[in-house]
């Protein structure tokens, strides 16, 4: 009986030391794999960072070329700018006042 104990233990000792060097195995396969991932995002990324840049420069220097723009048109017609901005304000707070005086209707119980 003690033997086949011993025959025992050895063989899942035996078991137990393969599966250690799979589980490493695995381990190593899985970080190289996380790596090479890694890396090829990081490439894409950098490649459509590089595409996208001068896009985005151009974008933002037209942005701004707008913006001066419609300041300068704000400067030449200071009234028409005042009566457009009073307007807006004005259709704002009446939208507000018209929204904030309208009730909702009662709630109705389900059981009803």
């Amino acid at each position: 009986m003690a033997a086949t104990t011993d025959d025992i233990r050895a063989s899942v000792s035996k078991d137990i030391a393969a599966l250690q060097q799979e589980v490493s195995r695995l381990q190593k396969m899985i970080s190289a794999q996380g790596a090479e991932a890694y890396y090829e995002v990081r490439d894409r990324a950098g490649k459509a960072y590089d595409e996208i840049s001068p896009r985005a420069k151009t974008a933002v220097a037209q942005i701004k070329a707008e913006g001066v723009a419609a300041a300068g048109a704000a400067r030449e017609h200071a009234a028409a700018t005042t009566t457009a901005l009073t307007l807006a304000g004005a259709l704002g707070f009446l939208a507000g006042y018209l929204l904030s005086t309208h009730q909702a209707p009662p709630r109705q119980q389900w059981w009803r």
